[in-house]
């Protein structure tokens, strides 16, 4: 009840499609040890099925050149983004896509556009769920407990918006090649997200312009922004900024690949 209430008065609603990042440990700290079903229901509950309710859960299941890689199984490969979203995945009604990379679990009215079988070359742009998201009437992000390092949509506007690295894979000296593997075949990708660790850099820029205003709810950080309002502003950070969107020189191997590709020529 008191997780319904939270969310009435952010402003989520019927016919609004959220995707949610969260963090099922902060949320338990603000809800009192909250059942994360209680958390899937109650999103449920106030968006209904003519919005839609979208969750990352992704496996980066690339193909390694060197070494052992694992291979993508759609029903059983265990979700790397968070507790919430591998329950999520696995509730009734739910879909989960088939990227072997980078797979979203489904609810609600989205489903009328975009099926299981979505499997993008692009797993964040073109063809996306990221990218109909995007396109969709009253898209929104909800971020609970968490902030922009975990915002998949920014991997989308640096593709949209064509930031140099877009197509430009950080991971070679993990030995990962551009290809997604499950049991169902391989996936030639024509690109990969890199390190998402500096988007908070977008985050300050926002709070700075006073386009997003950062929230506590008893010590819990949220944001509940719409995707329009994103949009805009994206479109000239990632244009005129985007070396902010790198980490610190000498901090992260695969930024500093970008850094040495793109920048420092």
């Amino acid at each position: 009840m008191q997780f319904i209430k939270f969310l009435e008065k952010i402003g989520l609603q019927s016919k609004q499609n959220v995707i949610v990042h969260s963090s099922l440990k902060s949320l338990q700290i603000a809800f009192n040890r909250i059942d994360p079903l209680e958390i899937i229901t109650s999103l449920q509950e106030k968006l209904t099925e003519a919005g839609s309710l979208i969750m990352p859960t992704f496996t980066y299941n690339f193909k390694k050149e060197i070494g052992p890689f694992e291979i993508f199984n759609k029903a059983d490969s265990v979700s790397k983004t968070g507790a919430l979203t591998e329950l999520f995945r696995n509730t009734k009604n739910v879909i989960r896509t088939s990227s072997p990379t980078h797979s979203f679990a489904l609810w609600g009215n989205i489903l009328k556009y975009i099926s299981s079988t979505n499997s993008p070359k692009s797993p964040l742009g073109k063809g996306s769920v990221l990218e109909y998201l995007e396109a969709s009437k009253n898209p929104f992000v909800l971020l609970l407990g968490t902030d922009f390092s975990s915002l998949s949509l920014l991997h989308y506007y640096e593709i949209k918006f064509r930031v140099p690295w877009y197509n430009y894979s950080p991971w070679n000296y993990l030995h990962v090649l551009p290809i997604g593997v499950s049991i169902e075949g391989e996936t030639k990708l024509i690109e990969i997200p890199g390190c998402s660790k500096s988007f908070v850099s977008f985050e300050k820029f926002l709070e700075a312009k006073k386009v997003i205003e950062k929230h506590f709810y008893k010590g819990m950080k949220y944001y509940f922004i719409e995707v329009k309002k994103l949009t805009e502003e994206a479109e000239f950070f990632f244009t005129n900024n985007y070396n902010e969107l790198l980490c610190v020189k000498g901090t992260c191997e695969a930024c500093d690949s970008r850094r040495k590709q793109f920048i420092d020529i």
